[in-house]
């Protein structure tokens, strides 16, 4: 056997290929393991901890970023632990009449307790929360519904530490909670346009850098709580809350009433780190909910992102998919682009208000270019003559189906009459997402009108009402996402700011409501014709 004499050539081989080796090793390093929550190649670059009060809220600002297993408390986490001087102060992060963000908030005994130092910078309880009764309008239930010691309270650091000791069992992660009774949330709009519109609203103000793709820095809520419902009693009759709820947020966990009680019965202490905190009977007490009546209206005084309500409407469309298995992704969301701004790279608010302008204006000539390249309008109107309750006259219903189908002669448009009971969950959204006008009576399948693309300026809801009849309903909705709203009387229409007042005049639940036909085909011709700004400054710049 020869022995191995290595050369210095040898050597100096070795030691380069050593040298090399350990750089890349801690490139790698600094590329993928990056626990700090840099621009990693591995790494989700959207997951933020919870329950870091300002800290969490600057980390949104800057737009660092958290690995997914770094907020996700671990089994020697289960305890959250205070010396002499108190249990951990609760937070208000945001609020809103009915519509609260805490960080810290704790359970005992059925109780939510606040735990602060400062009570007099904690809101109104009675503009938090309520006893969960049902909401009727007779004194004795409105007195009812009034908030007590036993629904939440708010203590000192040093009279939690006498309450529960020096710890508390951590309950990890964003926590949506419903302090609701089941009255409203079996209906399709009540859940989906006033409970899950406001919860999302609330929730989206702590990231106002959303953009027009649906991008967030929010993580994935983990749970919802109904303290008042059981489970079952919050779907409507065609299971489309539930359908909405998992195919958006399909990481979250349910607790019903039964839940909620197992917890008191466990007479221990528990601390949410994160609680979007929704209470109807608190949001009736509000001053815009007295203009509007609709309990959502408190929530969008929350400052937010133009495009805050685009990663809810992109989750659910990618859940359902476009339908055509050619279309790209992009395109079910309304936005005709790809590009993400790194948040890391923006290094003002300057800068980064710049860039979002300049997004958004490309966004909105792509969709434009599109449109003309290989899309129609579509029209769609949500009939209800097959309903029985809150129907066309049959003279009215018939002249307005001519008329569509004129249009869709005459312009080449493509035109839906529909009855959405009639087709699958899926195929509702879809069709939603891709209308452009969507038009009917006052009713639950306008519900609807959110999956639509507010990016879109030609969008509109085109709403019928028995003349001197007006509910507010979809006509907040509609403007609370940025969609233009009309509402007809005949053959008369009117649009925001100049609104009726809200009246139920004897035939508004009726079966005879009278349509002029060719009056909302002419609106729906100068909504889909109407001329764009950029075209008239281009024009007045020629002349």
């Amino acid at each position: 056997m020869t022995s191995f004499n290595p050369t210095k050539r040898d050597l100096l081989i070795v030691l380069a290929v050593t040298t090399v080796l350990g750089l890349l090793l801690q490139f790698d390093t600094f590329r993928f393991a990056d626990g700090a929550g840099g621009s990693t190649l591995l790494g989700s670059g959207g997951n933020f901890r919870a329950g870091d009060g300002d800290g969490w809220l600057e980390s949104v600002e800057t737009g660092a970023r958290y690995a997914a297993m770094e907020k996700i408390a671990g089994m020697g986490q289960n305890k959250v632990k205070w010396g002499e001087g108190g249990a951990m102060e609760t937070e208000v992060l945001a609020h809103a009449p009915g519509w609260t963000i805490f960080d810290q908030l704790y359970l005992f005994n059925g109780t939510w307790y606040i735990v602060s130092d400062r009570p007099h910078k904690i809101p109104l309880l009675r503009m938090m929360t309520s006893t969960g009764n049902e909401i009727w309008n007779d004194e004795e239930s409105i007195a009812g519904r009034e908030p007590t010691d036993k629904d939440m309270k708010i203590i000192f650091p040093s009279e939690a530490k006498k309450l529960w000791g020096h710890s508390a069992s951590r309950v990890s992660e964003t926590s949506f909670l419903i302090n609701d009774p089941p009255q409203f949330l079996d209906h399709y709009y009540h859940f989906a346009a006033e409970l899950l519109v406001g919860l999302w609203r609330t929730y989206s103000s702590l990231d106002t850098t959303i953009s027009a793709t649906g991008t967030t820095h929010l993580p994935s809520p983990a749970r919802m709580m109904f303290p008042h419902t059981e489970a079952g009693k919050w779907n409507d009759y065609a299971k489309m809350n539930s359908f909405l709820s998992r195919a958006i947020f399909p990481s979250m966990s349910y607790e019903y009433a039964s839940d909620f009680h197992d917890r008191t019965d466990t007479a221990r202490a528990f601390l949410f780190e994160r609680v979007v905190f929704a209470d109807r009977a608190a949001a009736w007490r509000g001053k815009e909910f007295q203009r509007t009546y609709r309990t959502t209206s408190e929530a969008v005084t929350l400052a937010a992102s133009k495009y805050w309500w685009y990663p809810v409407r992109k989750n659910l469309l990618d859940f359902v998919g476009s339908g055509d298995p050619e279309a790209h992704a992009s395109d079910i969301h309304g936005v005709g682009f790809e590009e993400d701004i790194d948040e890391d790279d923006v290094e003002s608010a300057e800068k980064e208000e710049a860039v979002a302008v300049e997004q958004e204006l490309d966004a909105m000539e792509k969709i434009d270019a599109k449109q003309a390249k290989n899309g129609k309008p579509v029209i769609t109107y949500v009939s209800r003559q097959d309903w029985g309750r809150r129907m066309l006259l049959p003279e009215a219903h018939a002249s307005f189906v001519e008329e569509l189908n004129k249009l869709e002669e005459k312009y080449g448009w493509e035109v839906h009459v529909v009855a959405m009971d009639k087709l699958s969950r899926d195929e509702q959204i879809r069709l939603a997402a891709r209308s452009t006008i969507m038009c009917g009576i006052h009713g639950n399948g306008l519900t609807h009108l959110l999956w639509m693309n507010s990016l879109n300026p030609k969008s509109t809801v085109i709403e019928f009402f028995f003349p001197g009849g007006f509910a507010e309903d979809y006509e907040f909705t509609a403007r609370a996402l940025g969609i233009r709203h009309y509402g007809i009387w005949d053959d008369t229409s009117f649009t925001y700011p100049d609104l009726p007042q809200l009246a139920y005049p004897e035939g508004f639940q009726g079966n005879e409501i009278p349509l002029n036909g060719k009056a909302v085909a002419d609106l729906i011709v100068e909504r889909l014709l109407l001329e764009k700004p950029e075209d008239v400054a281009e024009r007045d710049g020629e002349a």
